[in-house]
């Protein structure tokens, strides 16, 4: 079994792109008759073709970028309201404090988007261009405290070791981890060379939306 580590697809036999999300797929790795876990899939060498859009994939699952989303949709509401209410003399006294309160929460999501873009693009360059490392699942636990989406998110934490140190990261997703992330299992890290504070997990979980 081959499972697609950009969107979930199983396939049965290998093929060198993903009919979903044309993203590529591990080569398939032999199980030892004796051994009955799947093993890790191999991340493909740098640079990786990844599939079509995957940065506004991100994008659309990542916590941050959703706030900032809904921030702009109220601002824009809340602004044409309070415009055309305070072009409407008579009733200027209620549309200048919605025309206020849509320019507060414009100028609330413009930084909140761009750092949520500038974090996609740094994972989708480590994504692409990151070099390769076995590392273990730390701990895992879901944050009952965060609803997105009418769930919970779960956060997985790792370790690496790269150019002779010890590095820690972590990334959250919305679906429960499965029984190859949890704590004391190794995993496959993707790390920038030269950078290794700027890393990932491979495959990225389902469901995954920021580090």
């Amino acid at each position: 079994m081959i499972t697609c580590p950009w969107c979930g697809t199983n396939y049965t036999t290998f093929q060198p792109n993903c009919d979903n999300c044309r993203g590529p797929l591990p080569l398939p790795v032999e199980v030892p008759p004796e051994s009955h876990e799947e093993p890790l899939p191999v991340p493909p060498p740098a640079p990786r073709a990844l599939p079509p859009n995957y940065l506004w994939r991100i994008l659309y699952a990542d916590g941050g970028a959703i706030a900032a989303g809904i921030f702009g949709l109220l601002g824009a509401i809340f602004g044409l309201v309070g415009a055309i209410l305070t072009l409407t003399i008579v009733a200027a006294f209620v549309g200048l404090p919605f025309l206020g309160l849509g320019l507060l929460f414009l100028i609330a999501s413009v930084p909140l988007i761009i750092w949520r873009y500038q974090a996609a693009e740094a994972t989708l360059a480590v994504l692409r261009d990151g070099e390769p490392l076995l590392g273990q699942i730390m701990d895992v636990y879901q944050n009952y405290h965060v609803r997105i989406n009418g769930r919970s998110p779960w956060t997985l934490t790792y370790r690496f070791e790269a150019e002779g140190q010890e590095y820690m990261g972590k990334v959250t997703t919305l679906s429960m981890p499965d029984l190859r992330q949890q704590p004391g299992k190794p995993v496959y890290v993707l790390h920038l060379p030269g950078d290794p504070a700027q890393n990932t997990l491979y495959p990225m979980p389902y469901g995954y939306y920021g580090l």
